[in-house]
């Protein structure tokens, strides 16, 4: 490209101006990412390497595989009975029921049900995801600055960047949540600047939806926060573009359909997103983290983190924090070069955007300071005031999350930064580049005096020297650039080409495991052991197998793809009361409370009669498999039934003088009252069998009955109900009073503080125990009727435009 002078009056010699940049260049600038993070991740893509184990093969691969059994089964993945005796699936946010990605890649891979298979799709999956990022940020930031280079710098410095390939991927929720922020802001700055073109607005809705489906309820959180900003940040620009404007009325025009465009696309995304929002609401409420303390969700990063922005991996295994030393020095030239909201001296003309647009250099300058302190949590000032004046911010642990916005941030940033650089003076970029080199210099050497010592870093003296002298060569070459006069699409090239391998180098082994799929997906021989082992006894309580305790000796999260049906699992949402029996509780009463009949633990005898089935070595110590003499019930019916809150029922639980089997315990809000009456009414006894025929619906056969509380083994929520029962009665179950403990005859309720209770009469019962929730139904339908209006609306949209069309054939 020729070199082209614009003196300007005080300015000193500018070295060069780039014509502004035509509408294209996304094709390329899209196959280039994908073709970067392909062989970013080639490893994993050519199925030679794996992520390494931990949440991404433990957490995330079993939900993908009971998906995907119940897509297969025709019918929707309501519960699942392998974990928690009993979990809400749905409702859990982070098994992402409705993410349409991962819904969409699992309906083409449906015909592969090993979970070898699944485990390499759910990592095809994750890469096709950052490879989306990187291109969503490209979008974001060429509508920015009109500029190709400094937009694909930016998506490089995101797509590769240490939070996007370090935590994201492990924790698959994360990176489904957190792709979409950039796209968003990219549609609603469009969406302001046309605010009567609805398109952007409906799809800054559907983002929206698809982000919050996503699963990760504490990056949607930022996603919201950086959202509504973003939104006050249009909102001011255009309050100061109108204050100089001529053209009022104009602009008030425009108010108004931004202010109705804003209401939609709210609108909209809640709709859409009922389906998943109202029975994860529900559940929440009754979660462990419907309560936390201070102290629990106030962690975040060190102080000393800090130097992960320049040098990577030297304190800790993952860099979130760190964009490259390249990007860092583009980004820092971003914030400093330029006036903000002016067209003065910087890389934007006057009229080349709206005053919003040029604004971005101070809203992301904001969000990554602002996501940086937060990510400190209790380290730093600004998260104890969000948790006490921001809502959401005292729900979620481990600040450090908060690393992704500014990430973003500092790579927009970067973006605006190699963008500037045509434009700026000779004097400017000289100083830039040399403060920039010495303060590198200067950090380096710092960082080797203070904290390069035993005990203190994460790597040795000869892996630091050779961060140390990769990182100095980096910062150089790129001060270097900054300090040459004149411009070329050469010198760009190069730079995003050294952001790049600067990128590649520091973050490419961080998450690549030895072996491949196959050898990752291997069940451990304890959990097989143990799969046989249910299977054998299948039938001998109750007619369900009993349940297995897994001391922590197999993933947790093992029993969806065994079949087994576990008290544990992995989620960090699971019913608070249920986990109060796991809280210094007697573990005998919680075996027999949830139904157990195997126990995997460390311990080659139980303090109580088993009988033990296999021994399976390990490196540290040995896993014992276990099972009892007699599984524990899976149901049973009492005959007497007592009040008591959940504090009294806690207490008489753990109590072994506590008759399970005779009493039955229900919270006062069920309204009964009169347990003598009940238990002189009452008889008891009967043969309970329960089979499963979905894992969300229970068949219950009761020979024999004297009438009582019927107690399942199965998680109690909202949602639990009783359908196609047959009993003795001239109303066939429908009975117009109520028993004498106040309970109506076949309404489920909570018993013994975390279970179905099912009041049933005297003789032979049958009925199924469903659970069917009524905010998924409100929620879906809510859901469906949005999607309704939204195709009715673009359907009279298409309508309307050919009927101008034809109406008026000439008119292009």
């Amino acid at each position: 490209m020729a070199e082209r002078t614009h003196p300007k009056p005080g300015a000193g010699p500018v070295i060069g101006r780039r014509p502004r940049l035509r509408r294209q260049g996304g094709a390329g600038a899209a196959l280039a990412l994908a073709l970067l993070c392909a062989l970013f991740y080639a490893p994993l893509l050519l199925g030679v390497r794996t992520f390494p184990a931990g949440d991404f093969t433990d957490h995330f691969l079993p939900f993908s595989l009971f998906q995907r059994n119940s897509l297969a089964g025709l019918h929707a993945p309501l519960w699942n009975p392998y974990t928690y005796a009993g979990h809400p699936f749905w409702a859990d946010i982070q098994a992402a029921v409705l993410y349409p990605v991962s819904n969409a890649l699992l309906l083409l891979t449906l015909p592969f049900d090993g979970a070898a298979a699944r485990l390499y799709f759910l990592q095809v999956e994750a890469v096709i995801q950052v490879a989306a990022a990187g291109f969503f940020v490209f979008l974001l930031v060429r509508e920015l600055t009109r500029d190709f280079w400094g937009a694909l710098a930016a998506a490089i410095c995101f797509m590769l960047s240490g939070y996007l390939t370090g935590y994201a991927p492990l924790q698959l929720a994360v990176l489904r949540t957190a792709i979409w922020l950039p796209l968003l802001l990219w549609l609603l700055l469009r969406a302001w600047q046309r605010p009567r073109q609805w398109r952007d607005w409906i799809g800054a809705a559907l983002v929206l939806a698809t982000s919050f489906m996503g699963g990760h309820a504490q990056t949607f959180l930022y996603v919201a926060y950086a959202t509504t900003g973003w939104m006050a940040t249009l909102w001011l620009g255009s309050w100061l573009d109108a204050r100089g404007a001529n053209a009022v009325q104009t602009n008030r025009h425009l108010g108004r359909a931004r202010l109705l465009g804003a209401a939609a696309f709210v609108a909209l995304a809640g709709g859409l997103v009922a389906a998943q929002l109202l029975p994860s609401l529900e559940f929440a409420r009754l979660s462990v983290r419907a309560a936390v303390d201070y102290a629990y969700v106030s962690g975040g990063f060190a102080r000393q983190d800090t130097w992960n922005l320049m040098l990577p991996g030297v304190l800790t295994h993952f860099s979130p924090l760190y964009i490259g030393v390249v990007g860092i020095g583009l980004a820092a030239l971003g914030t400093v070069s330029g006036r903000v909201c002016s067209g003065r001296d910087g890389p934007l003309e006057a009229g080349n955007l709206a005053e919003p647009a040029r604004c971005g250099r101070a809203f992301f300058g904001l969000t990554a300071l602002l996501g940086l302190l937060a990510a400190y949590g209790d380290n730093a000032f600004l998260f104890p005031l969000l948790y006490r004046l921001a809502p959401g911010w005292d729900m979620f642990r481990g600040q450090e999350r908060a690393a992704y916005v500014a990430a973003l941030g500092l790579s927009v940033l970067a973006g605006y930064g190699l963008a500037a650089l045509p434009v700026l003076t000779r004097l400017f970029r000289r100083r830039y580049a040399l403060v920039y080199g010495a303060a590198i210099t200067a950090g380096v050497y710092a960082f080797g005096l203070l904290w390069q010592l035993p005990g203190r870093s994460a790597v040795s003296n000869a892996h630091y020297l050779w961060i140390a002298f990769a990182t100095l060569v980096l910062a150089m070459t790129l001060a270097l650039a900054i300090w040459l006069d004149g411009w070329s699409t050469r010198r760009a090239w190069l730079l995003c080409g050294l952001a790049a391998l600067n990128l590649f180098v520091a973050n490419f082994a961080t998450n690549l495991d030895a072996g491949g799929p196959e050898a990752k997906a291997a069940l451990r021989p304890a959990a097989v052991a143990l799969q046989a082992a249910v299977a054998e006894s299948a039938g001998a309580a109750n007619g369900l197998s009993g349940r297995a305790y897994n001391e922590f000796r197999v993933t947790e999260d093992y029993g969806m793809r065994s079949g087994v049906e576990d008290v544990w699992g992995s989620s960090p949402l699971r019913l608070a009361r249920y986990a109060a029996l796991f809280d210094q509780f007697p573990l005998d009463r919680m075996w027999r409370l949830t139904g157990v009949g195997h126990v995997l633990t460390w311990r080659r005898e139980l303090f109580a009669p088993s009988t033990l089935l296999g021994e399976f070595p390990q490196r540290e110590d040995t896993t014992y498999l276990h099972r009892l003499p007699q599984a524990n019930p899976r149901a049973w019916l009492a005959p007497h039934v007592q009040v008591a809150d959940d504090e009294q029922a806690w207490a008489s639980l753990a109590d072994h003088s506590f008759d399970l089997d005779a009493t039955a315990l229900l919270p006062p809000e069920t309204g009964a009252q009169d347990a003598e009456a009940g238990a002189a009414i009452f008889a008891g006894g009967g043969d309970v069998r329960l089979t499963r025929l979905q894992p969300e619906r229970l068949l219950v056969d009761i020979k024999d009955s004297g009438g009582g509380l019927l107690v399942v083994s199965e998680n109690w929520m909202p949602g639990w109900r009783v359908q196609r029962a047959s009993c003795p009665g001239a109303d066939g179950c429908v009975f117009e009073g109520l028993s004498p403990a106040g309970v109506a005859w076949l309404t489920p309720l909570r018993a013994d503080l975390a279970f179905v209770g099912v009041a049933v009469p005297a003789g032979d019962v049958r009925f199924e125990l469903v659970y069917a929730p009524n905010s998924i139904r409100i929620g879906s339908a809510i859901s469906a009727a949005s999607v309704i209006v939204l195709l009715l609306a673009v359907a009279v949209r298409l309508w309307r435009r050919r009927s101008r069309a034809v109406a008026h054939p000439g008119c292009g």
